[in-house]
Order: structure tokens, then sequence, then C-alpha cells
């Protein structure tokens, strides 16, 4: 089983299925919990960080694979350069390959509850109540990731390096790493007119936008909303709607 988020940009398509066969590879040998690690481009305080255990004799298709130490999160800028200066971690890619026995074992240890919850779908799953069923299961379980609830506890957990041009897309500054930038460092797309605007990151479509004597701004134009703010604060939109959700926005 290979889970993968869909939002991924991957550039160097066949070097990414040598690092996932690896990955398989490992999976299929035992009661392991793979996942796999991208080598850090630059200290990047929007990932969380998997430490790992640098030696190692275990090396498939060419990949080697190592133990995982720990997982860690998001870091403050300057953890994050010792992270990278160390080359003892890798950036938390979200994919996860392993056996479906395996993950299940693991969800029974670390997470009784949807462990529980699952043997109840799968015994009603041919019911005519499964959506309802689906429901009342799934309204009980608590908002955890796969990373909190399992890959951080779980003793049995490998990482396999891989560098084939990765990003999540993960917030508005990745575009600046997939969009050719002008001479002064902007990214723009739509109707833009920009006098003394430097490293910014201008989106919209048929409205104009002008900008004048700005720097590390994000302006995103859609058709229901707009987004101002400075990059460095780029990882906190969701505080943004947050407060809308919290204030009942009509438009929300």
């Amino acid at each position: 089983m290979v889970v993968v988020p869909s939002d991924h940009v991957i550039k160097d398509e066949e070097t990414y299925l040598g690092v996932l066969k690896t990955a398989i590879e490992k999976a299929k040998a035992g009661n392991n919990l793979v996942t796999i690690g991208i080598k850090p481009q630059h200290p990047e305080t929007g990932y969380g960080y998997i430490n790992f255990k640098k030696i190692t004799n275990e090396i498939f298709h060419n990949n080697p694979v190592h133990k995982v130490e720990r997982f860690v999160e998001k870091p403050d800028y300057d953890t994050a350069v010792k992270y990278v200066e160390s080359g003892d971690y890798l950036w938390n890619s979200g994919m996860f390959i392993w056996k479906t026995s395996s993950i299940l074992n693991a969800i029974k240890e670390y997470m009784p509850q949807l462990y529980s919850a699952l043997n109840v779908i799968k015994e009603n799953f041919d019911s005519d109540e499964i959506e309802k069923i689906l429901y009342e299961e799934y309204s009980k379980l608590e908002n955890i990731s796969i990373d909190y609830g399992i890959m951080e506890k779980a003793k049995n957990v490998y990482v396999v390096s891989g560098d084939f041009g990765w990003d999540d897309v993960g917030s508005w500054t990745s575009i600046e790493r997939l969009y050719e930038k002008d001479e002064n460092g902007n990214v723009i797309k739509g109707n833009v007119v920009s006098v003394d605007t430097k490293k910014c990151i201008i989106t919209g479509s048929d409205k104009l936008i002008a900008t004048l004597g700005i720097e590390d701004v994000i302006i995103i134009d859609t058709e229901d909303a707009l987004l101002i703010c400075s990059k460095d604060k780029a990882q906190n939109v969701k505080e943004v709607l947050q407060e809308l959700r919290e204030k009942k926005a009509e438009y929300l």
C-alpha cells in the first residue's frame, strides 16, 4: 500500500520510481512502516523533519534504507539551519509505504479507537446502511494525522532518502520555486502593472493589479477573495481562515 499526497510536484519521475521501489522492497521484507524523506535544499520552516540513523547496511535498488530516529515538528529558522547543516535530517514528504497488515497492526496498537471503527466498517461494508455507518464511525474519531497517531510512536519505521525535484506546493511561496521570476525577482501571473516592486508573488486574472514600492509581499486575487500578506507569514494563512470561521463570515 502506497500513500502519496495528490498535490505534490515531482520533476524527476524515473528517480522517484526507483526510490519508491526501494521503499516497497523494505515494506515487503517485514512488518515495516516506510516513508520517503526529501534531501533538504534549504532551511525550510514549513516542513516537518525526519531524523535518521546514517549508518546502514540495507540497500535495495541502489538506494540505502535508514532507521528513523524520530520525527520532529516544523522548526524555527535557526533550528532548520542546524538540521540541514548536520546532514542527519530529511524533509517529511508525507509519503508512506507499508503492507496493509503492518499498518493495521500499528493502528491496533497505537490507535485502538480507529481500529475498532475500521472493524465496524468492515463488518458492514456490504450493508445497505454503510453510508450511515461510515458517517457515524468517522464522526467519533479523533482529528489526528498518521504522523502523530502512529509514525512518531512506532519503533519499526524506516526512511528512504529522495532527491527527485520534489515540492509539496504547500504555501504560496512555493510558486517561486516552480515559475520563472522577472528581473526584479517577482513571480507575476495575470493583469499586473508593477513599479518599484521586488521579490513579490502576484497572481490574478482580468482585473488590473497595480503595485508600487513593495517588497516580499504576496498578492493573490480570486473571484471571491483577495489575499495580501508578507512572505514570512505565508505559512500562517490558515490563521486567517480560522478567524473567518470564528466570525462566521457569510461567504464561508
